[in-house]
């Protein structure tokens, strides 16, 4: 069982309605959204829901290791839930059709210091697919 008010807590900060909210729209919903998407569907909990607020828990959960960043080609920020054991190192694959985020399993680039004479300071890998459930649609 993942401990969403731990990982808070371990950066300083609270579990608020609104990150609350926050994650139990991500919980249900099994895909990445934009921050837009995320403030449209908090306004009909929230009377005073503004789209900076959502931006700011979004990168606080990011932060947190609750939500990833998910890179779209849209240009827009997306995020999804990220279900990893905390603070380990990992990658995530997203299905193209219906948004799934999930966790992937190996990495081939964890402790490289050099590739190609380049000194690795951090690396981020994203691999998109579609999957189980869409392609026996």
């Amino acid at each position: 069982m993942i401990s969403y008010t731990d990982r808070l807590r371990e950066k300083g900060l609270k579990l608020t309605p609104r990150r609350k909210a926050i994650i139990s729209l991500f919980e249900d919903c099994k895909s990445h959204l934009t921050a837009e998407e995320a403030w449209k569907r908090l306004k009909r909990k929230f009377d005073r829901c503004g789209l900076p607020g959502v931006y700011r828990n979004l990168e606080s959960l990011v932060y947190c290791g609750i939500l990833t960043r998910v890179q779209q080609f849209d240009r827009r920020k997306h995020y999804g839930l990220c279900t990893a054991e905390h603070g380990r190192h990992h990658h995530h694959i997203v299905c193209v059709k219906c948004g799934k985020v999930e966790e992937m399993p190996g990495c081939g680039f964890a402790g490289k210091k050099k590739i190609k004479g380049y000194t690795v300071v951090s690396h981020y890998m994203q691999v998109n697919g579609v999957c189980g459930s869409c392609s026996e649609k």
